[in-house]
């Protein structure tokens, strides 16, 4: 064994034999990115579509973990959007594009929540809070878009993240027509639900798995209050 890998794990043992917590999700972040910079390399990807940016968070992540590639990142509330924008105003490679992404075109409203916008959705909340809002927002099918989302670009090699608080599906659902371009996925899979008929981790998995993904990576993204898993992050690759 490598004596600085010897070390790193030695370090780890001793951490744990004082009582130190080492399963929280931020050291399981870390493996999980490890692991998505392992996919993005094997998969040659060089184009992420970055679905429920909110304000960049993971596009931020991946330029970190090294990636170079273009990222295409969708979010609908004017706010968060403008902040996104912000933050990659010098990124060449990067693009946004103020939308939703649904199984169908046209405009919805979304559930808004101003003190915690991650938590915005096109589902209904099961415990709404009080100051939950409601915007107007466009959707549009990924398929109709995907043609221009890639130009450009010799031999499109696509990631497709998603992160849309109980979406995802309908996202899924409206990129059919082009899932045969869309070498990997990156989703969460929801285990105890916030939102209204969301669909549970089976069922997401399953859809995956029916469109033609492998399952290549499986990690722990948040815990619920009770200390069970609330939600995985999960990584696939396309047969």
């Amino acid at each position: 064994m490598h004596p600085l890998r010897h070390l790193i794990k030695s370090a780890i043992f001793l951490s744990i034999r004082m009582g130190l917590d080492l399963s929280r999700p931020s050291v399981e972040r870390i493996q999980d990115f490890c692991s998505l910079r392992r996919l993005i390399s094997r998969l040659s990807i060089n184009c992420v579509l970055d679905v429920g940016a909110n304000r960049g968070q993971f596009a931020h992540h991946l330029r970190q973990i090294g990636f170079t590639g273009h990222i295409v990142s969708f979010e609908p509330l004017p706010s968060e959007f403008a902040l996104l924008s912000q933050s990659f105003k010098t990124d060449t490679r990067w693009r946004g594009l103020q939308l939703a992404l649904g199984e169908h075109d046209g405009s919805v409203e979304i559930n808004y929540i101003p003190d915690s916008s991650v938590m915005s959705s096109m589902l209904d909340l099961v415990h709404p809070p009080p100051n939950l809002q409601r915007l107007p927002i466009e959707v549009r099918r990924l398929d109709g878009l995907f043609p221009q989302l890639v130009t450009g670009l010799d031999n499109p090699r696509v990631l497709l993240k998603l992160d849309t608080q109980g979406y995802d599906l309908q996202v899924f659902r409206g990129a059919q027509g082009c899932l045969d371009q869309i070498t990997g996925l990156y989703a969460e899979l929801t285990v105890t639900r916030n939102y209204e008929q969301a669909p549970d981790y089976h069922e997401a998995l399953e859809t995956y798995e029916r469109a033609g993904y492998d399952l290549m990576g499986l990690s722990v993204n948040s815990l619920s209050p009770t200390g069970g898993v609330h939600e995985f992050n999960c990584l696939m690759s396309r047969t």
